[in-house]
């Protein structure tokens, strides 16, 4: 039973294979399992052997002294043994469910979860008056309500991972996945007219760099609550990441966008008062009309961004339809793909590399490479602009070889004990020969393969074509570390922690962002993990600021921290003096790890 629940089974069906397991070990006895929710309100989990017009009367029970043996059993936390349906007052508002299906007497059994707290019941129905529970039932049951607690807390644990993966951690609000997923759907539908608002918020940079990335979340959340206030519910709102909304919704009437618009930006009017400091915060909104159809949401959405980059151009502070005559900026990202390719072969782009630690030893577990362009021109220029262009443009395949044979020459030089992280694009997996060009780095370089960390996201390990099927398993034979980056950002899942390919976790920003003040964050990254662990995986939490966030972590079996309070990212020449300095690091961040 507890491969079953190790493997994923399904909650329902679980419940039913244990059922009928606890049938054929007891005689004559009729098992059920409900599940109480947080009104109180028992359902019917399973009970296949119950009548079928009997179980469909099975939901949303209210629990109470007298509502039946489960009732009363979720009511008072204990078991509870009915030995005549027909005459104990326990039964006295249910009875008359039960009875007519011959069902005479009735053992209920309470699922606590591990706060003390109520999670279901497991009964057994006798089809025969003035009988109880004999020891050897009482034994089966007690097994059964050990493997349901069990389950239940399984399902729970993956049901908030699943969730989280479509919703915004900070905000609240659907994230980018589940807005891409409803959109999707929602234009191969039948025929309408649709619009899409990209919102950007003006200048959200200059609070993060002066009062730091506590006050920007303090802001985006804000944000996110007023424009939830005055969108209307026929209206999808999501937060796309970092400062960017989007809206969507029927109508392409240009008046009727234009004013919602304007709804949103004076939402945005009233100060906002984020620790001890007053900002008016603005924004840009840029909206692509169109229609209904099937792959039109990419095309929607560029007409989107480009409007939402000619509004912040013409001022901020206000929004802008796309227009034909807005072409333009399309030509403007193509010369900035051209930029980049000069940029690579110009050494305009260059590496920092951000520190690892280990929390067990408190020493330096490795570097994570990470990529940085400055135009000569535009000054820098972020990887979350670049990247993109990078993957459309397919140069993707020879800046992530650069990265890798820079890096694999650059982590030479430290300490054997300490390992070089690199970022893989997706689109490197699909490429033939790419395992070889890894193969060819790390020897030419004379890195070994056990010191490379391959970080992905979960859309590679998602991704079922060949030639990534092949890629990972070939880089795992290679020696080298596979690492799921951002986990639970996008659709990620505990179905990908049973991916034996890669052998280590990081866990996103966003939740560790949560830990001190957000219990469902906190829960999910203590689940994570735990089951992680079990399965035999290191778990990175990335995005660390704070002391407490690292005592937090530290107390929860995390084994690898990164993030500012750790370091900034920094060039190669100052690696070494880094890890000089690392007895002076080791000693402050063991103090700063346990206050």
């Amino acid at each position: 039973m507890l491969r079953e629940i190790a493997m994923g089974r399904d909650l329902s069906s679980f419940a039913d294979l244990l059922c009928r397991s606890a049938e054929q070990l007891a005689t004559d006895v009729i098992c059920s399992i409900m599940t109480l929710d947080g009104d109180g309100r028992l359902h019917l989990l399973a009970g296949p052997s119950l009548p079928d017009s009997y179980r469909t009367l099975l939901h949303a029970i209210p629990c109470g002294p007298k509502a039946g043996s489960c009732g009363a059993a979720a009511f008072h936390g204990r078991e509870v043994v009915v030995t005549d349906i027909e005459s104990d007052p326990l039964w006295e508002v249910a009875r008359g469910l039960a009875l007519p299906f011959g069902l005479r007497a009735c053992w209920s059994s309470p699922i606590i979860g591990d706060n003390g707290r109520v999670l279901a019941t497991f009964a057994f129905y006798y089809r025969t008056s003035h009988r109880g529970p004999g020891e050897m039932e009482r034994r089966i049951v007690e097994t059964c309500v050990d493997l349901c607690a069990i389950a239940i807390r399984h399902h729970d644990a993956q049901t908030r991972v699943e969730r989280l993966a479509f919703i915004d951690a900070l905000t609240g609000l659907p994230n980018r996945a589940a807005f891409e997923e409803f959109a999707e759907r929602a234009l191969m539908s039948e025929a309408h007219p649709v619009a899409i608002h990209y919102i950007d918020v003006d200048e959200f940079k200059l609070i993060n760099d002066t009062l730091g990335h506590r006050a920007g979340d303090l802001l985006l959340n804000e944000i996110g609550r007023r424009l939830k206030a005055v969108v209307s519910d026929d209206v999808f709102l999501a937060r796309l990441g970092g400062d960017e909304f989007v809206l969507y919704l029927r109508g392409n009437d240009p008046a009727t966008q234009a004013r919602l618009a304007r709804t949103v930006l004076e939402a945005l009017i009233p100060p906002v008062e984020i620790m001890e400091h007053s900002f008016v915060a603005t924004a840009s909104i840029g909206i692509a009309l169109g229609r209904s159809q099937d792959g039109y949401l990419e095309e929607l959405s560029r007409n989107a961004d480009i409007a939402l980059y000619r509004a912040k151009a013409e001022g901020r502070n206000t929004y802008r339809l796309f227009s034909d005559d807005m072409a333009g900026e399309t030509q403007e990202r193509q010369k900035l793909k051209a930029d980049l390719r000069w940029a690579i072969d110009h050494d305009e782009l260059h590496l920092v590399y951000q520190p690892i630690m280990d929390m067990q030893t408190r020493s330096l577990s490795s570097f994570e490479a990470l990529l940085r362009w400055t135009h000569p021109e535009r000054g820098p220029i972020g990887p979350d602009r670049f990247i993109p262009l990078a993957e459309e443009s397919g140069l993707i395949g020879k800046i992530g070889l650069w990265v890798l044979r820079r890096a694999a020459r650059d982590a030479l030089a430290w300490p054997a004990e300490i390992a070089l992280a690199v970022n893989i694009s997706p689109l490197q997996l699909k490429q033939p020969g790419f395992v070889l060009e890894v193969t060819r780095a790390l020897r030419d370089s004379g890195l070994p393969p056990t010191r490379l960390v391959l970080e992905m996201t979960e859309t590679a390990l998602f991704d079922n074509d060949a030639l990534t099927r092949q890629a990972l398993t070939e880089l795992k034979a290679l020696g080298a570390t596979i690492a799921l980056d951002d986990f639970g950002t996008g659709y990620s899942s505990l179905s990908l922690i049973r991916d034996r390919r890669f052998r280590q976790l990081k866990i996103d920003k966003s939740f560790v962002d949560g830990i001190g003040s957000c219990r469902d964050s906190e829960a999910i990254v203590r689940g994570t993990i735990n089951i992680a662990r079990q399965m035999g995986f290191r778990i990175v939490a990335e995005g660390i600021e704070y002391a407490s966030q690292l005592a937090w972590l530290e107390a929860n079996g995390c084994d690898e921290a990164q993030g500012y309070l750790i370091s900034r990212p920094m060039p190669e020449k100052d690696i070494a003096g880094f890890i000089l300095a690392q007895t002076h690091l080791s000693t402050r961040l063991n103090a700063a790890g346990r206050t």
